[in-house]
């Protein structure tokens, strides 16, 4: 006879790549770099303006942040990638390990060897006296009444196993949890931009980066109602009503067009003492097509309206369009003149000036501007807390495209006992305002700065009244009282181009070192002269009454001296105007957040699914028990063997417990 060989199947390795999705290696990773994108989309505020992140991280680090999508992160097609490969990666190893949970859950072990039970964490041997057949009997009830199923195993040697098995339910929570991933990250990807993101990748959708009316918005930047999940704002003015909302895309925004229609009736606001809004809320009104009557609803933070699978959020608030009127009045002119604006928050205006032509943007307007006091006035008002007032926000940009913004109040502040208006420069968003004080006179008014200005500005009628009020003495030759004249003259006009720092800097440059101190304090001296023989001229216009010696009282001389502090300072204010808010009619304008999100009930239901796997975890145990019976002449061999599949520092003593209860 030939003599056969006997081929043995080579074993099937295992496939590399399935090896790699299936680890828990790649799983934690995947789960870290999903948690660092958390925390990032967590600190770093998403969605905001482009100027924003420019100003706070520098155009440099504005670039690298939004070449790694930090701005959207959750958008991000790495976190995308991220999320599929976790999903892949799960559904891999729960692919691979469901058939030996499932075998765990239902395998008892009944066939392990007597050496094998030996090995087993817990185990211990001993015999009884008494009939086989009684005490495997009474093995089976005995582990049926400690709240195990049991199995037999009836052995060739007459031996019996008798194997217990409690809280195979545990496997599931392995089950459970993993199947929860996979659902969390397909939720989590139904809710994310991959269709805006396909139809970018194909050219038929095109983010829209100008600021232009809704009608000549590029039609690529409309996104149909079918969109299949998004998340946008919009902001409607109290009355009105949108049925679009602007998704902020790349460096523009999309429009996207909704299927109902969101009405405002009504927004309200109420603040704490210190100025911050303790609530907002806005009255509502959704009409769709499907509906017989609008939904009417009351929305505050974090009390939405819901509607199918859109959620409608109160995000914010601001000025809807407030309307203003102002004087704007010319700083340069040698006479008193103003002229009259009315306009509206968010409206440009054109001025044409004699100092050239410019275009006004009115961007908000606050009703309150609620600010600490200083440590002395709280203590004598007893209030931490001030409120200076309505405050109206705008630009003033020149033909050459320079802007100075200003922030101007249309009240006077009390400051130690003299009323100023305020009015806030600056030449960048990234500047802080620096303040111009306008002193206000008796009748808490400007009117009293204005002509006094005037007549710093009307060089001959200053003259006329320098003459009148200081006339040549006799024995002062015309040369000299000329040439004092006009020295006066041209310190109130270097005085008036360039404040104060203008004419030390005239006498460092032109005057000696030696006798620049004496200079200055002479030039200083005629300086104040010169403005307060001005002064005294405007008080006498008013009526208020003055001595033959010039003497005025200690407030209208303080008042002389914020006026001259005010008027050094008008070289650094930006163009010579000065706007004043004299009404409003304020108009509120409600933020609302608007998400349509059909992937929500699938990632609470992932959620859900989540906590039944990890309670299955940690709160059922896996045990099993062993009762191994041999008989030996008129006695029983009984060997008793457990295993816990989490090990507990209480598991040795229920084992002891298990074994005296038997043995009992």
């Amino acid at each position: 006879m030939s003599e056969q060989k006997k081929i043995s199947k080579p074993s099937r390795k295992p496939n590399v790549w399935l090896e790699f999705l299936g680890s828990m290696n790649l799983a934690i990773t995947l789960l870290v770099m999903l948690a660092i994108a958390s925390v990032i989309g967590t600190v770093l505020q998403q969605f905001q303006p482009v100027q924003d992140y420019i100003i706070k991280f520098g155009p440099f680090w504005y670039e690298v942040y939004g070449s790694l999508a930090l701005y959207d992160v959750y958008g991000a097609a790495w976190f995308m990638i991220v999320l599929l490969f976790l999903l892949i990666s799960t559904g891999v190893c729960v692919t691979r390990n469901t058939p030996v949970f499932i075998k765990d859950m239902k395998e008892y072990s009944e066939k392990l060897s007597i050496n094998a039970l030996k090995h087993q964490p817990n185990h211990t041997q001993f015999a009884v006296a008494g009939d086989f057949e009684q005490q495997k009997a009474y093995a089976t009830e005995f582990l049926k009444h400690e709240g195990f199923k049991t199995r037999i195993n009836q052995r060739d040697d007459g031996s019996v196993t008798v194997a217990g098995l409690k809280g195979h339910w545990n496997r599931l929570g392995y089950f459970f949890s993993h199947i929860s991933i996979i659902i969390i990250c397909i939720g989590a990807l139904m809710d994310s931009n991959i269709y805006l993101k396909y139809f970018e990748l194909t050219g038929s959708m095109q983010a829209e980066t100008r600021s232009v009316p809704l009608s000549e918005v590029d039609k690529r930047a409309w996104l149909p109602p079918s969109n299949f999940s998004y998340r946008g704002n919009v902001n409607i003015t109290e009355g009105r009503d949108a049925d679009v909302l602007f998704l902020p895309w790349n460096e523009g925004y999309l429009v996207q067009q909704l299927p109902f229609r969101i009405e405002v009736k009504a927004f309200r606001i109420d603040y704490y003492d210190n100025g911050m809004p303790r609530t907002y809320e806005s009255d509502l009104l959704l009409y769709a097509d499907d509906l017989d009557e609008p939904i009417e609803k009351t929305i505050e933070v974090n009390h939405p309206l819901y509607y199918k699978n859109y959620a409608i959020y109160q995000s914010s608030y601001g000025d809807g369009g407030s309307l203003v009127n102002m004087n704007v009045h010319a700083l340069a002119s040698p006479i008193v003149s103003k002229t009259e604006i009315e306009s509206a928050i968010n409206r440009h205006e054109s001025l044409t000036t004699p100092a050239g032509r410019f275009r006004v943007e009115f961007s908000d307007f606050k009703l309150h501007n609620i600010v600490p006091r200083s440590e002395e006035d709280a203590l004598a008002t007893g209030r931490k807390m001030k409120n200076n007032g309505p405050s109206v926000l705008f630009r003033v940009r020149n033909e050459e495209g320079r802007a100075w913004e200003y922030e101007n109040y249309m009240i006077p502040d009390e400051q130690e006992g003299r009323w100023f208006y305020m009015s806030g420069v600056r030449n960048a968003v990234s500047e802080p305002f620096r303040y111009l004080f306008v002193p206000a006179d008796d009748l808490r008014s400007k009117k009293r700065f204005f002509e006094f200005l005037a007549l710093v500005n009307n060089a001959p009628k200053a003259d006329r009244i320098y003459r009148q009020a200081m006339p040549k003495p006799m024995e002062m030759e015309r040369a000299n009282y000329e040439t004092h004249m006009q020295l006066m003259q041209q310190l109130v006009k270097l005085f008036r181009e360039t404040g104060f720092d203008g004419i030390s800097r005239f006498i460092e440059t032109n005057v000696p070192q030696d006798q620049q101190q004496e200079v200055a304090s002479f030039y200083f001296g005629q300086l104040a002269n010169a403005l307060q023989t001005l002064y005294l001229h405007v008080l006498e216009q008013e009526g208020v009454p003055i001595n033959s010696q010039g003497d005025i009282s200690e407030t209208h001389q303080v008042w002389f001296e914020d006026a001259m502090t005010a008027i050094a300072s008008l070289n650094r204010y930006g163009p010579p105007l000065f706007f004043e808010m004299t009404s409003f009619d304020q108009r509120w304008s409600t933020g609302l957040q608007i998400t349509k999100s059909p992937g929500k009930d699938v990632v609470y239901f992932g959620s859900a699914l989540l906590t039944l796997g990890i309670f299955f975890m940690f709160y059922v145990r896996q045990r099993r028990v062993w009762i191994h019976l041999k008989r030996n002449g008129e006695q029983t061999d009984i060997t008793i063997a457990g295993r816990d599949n989490r090990k507990l520092p209480e598991t040795d003593k229920e084992f002891e417990k298990l074994v005296t209860n038997f043995r009992a």
